[in-house]
């Protein structure tokens, strides 16, 4: 995936006339509309903050502007697509005894979801479980209604957070402040009564969470191997005959052990 900076413009111009398909996400639905290209540029064009990728060099291209903001651009169409790849499956899968089928509708929107988050950073254990945790209490609370699609949704959710907290820490943005991005978009969400976007941000809080956890992790540095102890009768010795503590011995070059050297010289020259 590259980035079409702004001042490319006979490359922008190749986008704006391949781009024949336009799906934007939904985020009061949480499904993918067909939109007019032409506006997924003008919501680019009009956001200094929203950025062009290129998913498929001549094929298809992503307008992020945030997490619940995105438009994917395309060359041919999505859904004629996506029912070619029905007709050519080998053969269809059975579900599991007890499972719901999904709808063609409802495999489209986890397609298109699993398109967008393909180059998402790696999702670690804590995050998983932050995600798999948020979505389960959504449920529990009635802020999610249980279909078809709520299995895939903590995969979902880990890798979209995941790839906009990898998009702010690129800004050089801390934690911190990507944390409090995320709580003033719960509390705008909040204070318009949309219901959906507060819960989305509400696990997105949960999840970020649980990747700066992850990241803390993997920056703390491994303890050392024990040194061994030297038996005190082969470790090296003072003149006075008392043998060289150990943490001295590890930091035999440094200013601590002076005195030390000292000694243990004083006693090899009178042996």
């Amino acid at each position: 995936m590259a980035t079409i900076r702004r001042n490319w413009t006979k490359r922008i111009a190749a986008v704006r006339a391949a781009a024949k398909y336009c799906r934007a996400y939904d985020s009061s639905t949480g499904n993918m509309i067909n939109i007019d290209p032409a506006r997924a540029f003008e919501v680019w064009e009009a956001n200094p903050r929203a950025t062009l990728y290129e998913d498929t060099p001549g094929q298809k291209w992503t307008v992020h502007v945030h997490s619940n903001s995105f438009y994917i651009l395309t060359t041919t169409d999505p859904e004629q697509d996506h029912q070619q790849r029905q007709k050519t499956a080998t053969a269809a899968p059975v579900p599991a005894p007890g499972r719901p089928v999904r709808t063609s509708r409802e495999e489209a929107v986890i397609q298109e979801a699993r398109e967008y988050i393909q180059d998402a950073p790696g999702i670690g254990a804590r995050t998983a479980a932050a995600a798999t945790a948020a979505i389960g209490q959504k449920v529990r609370a009635g802020a999610l209604i249980p279909n078809h699609l709520t299995g895939a949704l903590p995969r979902i959710t880990a890798a979209v957070t995941a790839k906009t907290v990898a998009e702010m820490r690129a800004q050089n943005l801390t934690h911190e402040q990507i944390r409090q991005r995320f709580e003033r978009k719960k509390a705008e969400a909040e204070h318009s009564g949309n219901a959906k976007r507060a819960a989305v941000a509400d696990a997105m809080l949960t999840v970020h969470a649980g990747i700066a956890a992850d990241e803390e992790a993997q920056a703390r540095p491994a303890l050392p191997a024990p040194t061994p102890e030297l038996e005190p009768a082969t470790a090296p010795a003072t003149y006075a005959g008392v043998p060289v503590p150990a943490p001295v011995r590890d930091r035999w070059g440094s200013e601590l052990a002076d005195g030390w050297r000292l000694g243990v010289r004083a006693a090899n020259a009178h042996s």
